[in-house]
């Protein structure tokens, strides 16, 4: 347990070192909150509130973020460096590197919440969630389900730089077609149906229903498919990624 403190402690260290991880994961959704409220802050979405709608979607757009580059696209450097297969040869099993990095991503996805919530309520009156004890446990079944997605997606890739290219059509993909940013209602039907073969849909939706509208007992479509997406990308992040290099 110390090893995986500590590794936690001197990854969350490093991050806070790098300043363009600082802006991308705390500053820059603040501007794009601010960015899209200009365009849709006096507008209702789907029953909500400007700050309603994007604020839950967001946090979920963080967690994605996280899971793709603070946690998957690191993991792939480290293995392109050679740190992992290090690890095997001391106390510090791999297991153990795992764990510290989705803690320590963890955190710094609260923090990025955090943030963005206080933001929310200073700018654009934010209303506490209608549900809080919902939308928290909607929030960890969101990061049980995205965190392991993103480690399979980045597991993926031979190095780094590739890495990173896979995070970045990922996150553009998602951005731009789950329902984060941009109505699914101005989409076209078409659109609208790829928007449902994407994992941040559910996290979005899930966030939202229980932000605004009802318990998470009344979503349990929502519930299920995030489990299983928990589940097999679990599974997959396993069978697939590789602690020495891809060659």
């Amino acid at each position: 347990m110390n090893h995986i403190l500590r590794l936690t402690f001197m990854e969350s260290k490093l991050f806070f070192r790098e300043k363009q991880a600082v802006f991308w994961t705390f500053l820059f959704p603040i501007l794009l909150i601010w960015l899209f409220g200009a365009m849709f802050g006096d507008q209702k979405i789907g029953q909500m509130s400007y700050s309603n709608a994007y604020i839950p979607s967001w946090i979920a757009i963080n967690m994605l973020t996280t899971a793709l580059f603070t946690i998957g696209t690191v993991l792939t450097e480290y293995r392109e460096q050679g740190i992992l297969r290090r690890y095997q040869a001391t106390p510090i099993r791999p297991g153990k590197v795992l764990t510290a990095h989705i803690i320590y991503g963890t955190l710094i996805f609260l923090l990025s919440a955090l943030l963005i919530v206080l933001f929310g309520s200073l700018a654009y009156n934010l209303d506490f969630p209608k549900y809080l004890g919902s939308t928290l446990i909607a929030i960890a079944l969101s990061i049980f389900a995205i965190f392991p997605f993103g480690i399979f997606a980045t597991s993926l890739a031979k190095n780094s730089r590739t890495s990173a290219a896979i995070s970045s059509v990922i996150l553009n993909l998602m951005l731009f077609l789950s329902g984060a940013t941009f109505p699914l209602e101005m989409m076209p039907e078409f659109l609208q149906g790829v928007a449902k073969i994407l994992p941040l849909y559910y996290v979005v939706d899930l966030l939202r229903q229980t932000w605004n509208f009802a318990p998470i007992t009344d979503q349990l479509t929502n519930v299920w498919i995030l489990l299983g997406i928990g589940v097999v990308s679990t599974i997959l992040a396993t069978r697939f990624f590789n602690w020495g290099s891809r060659g």
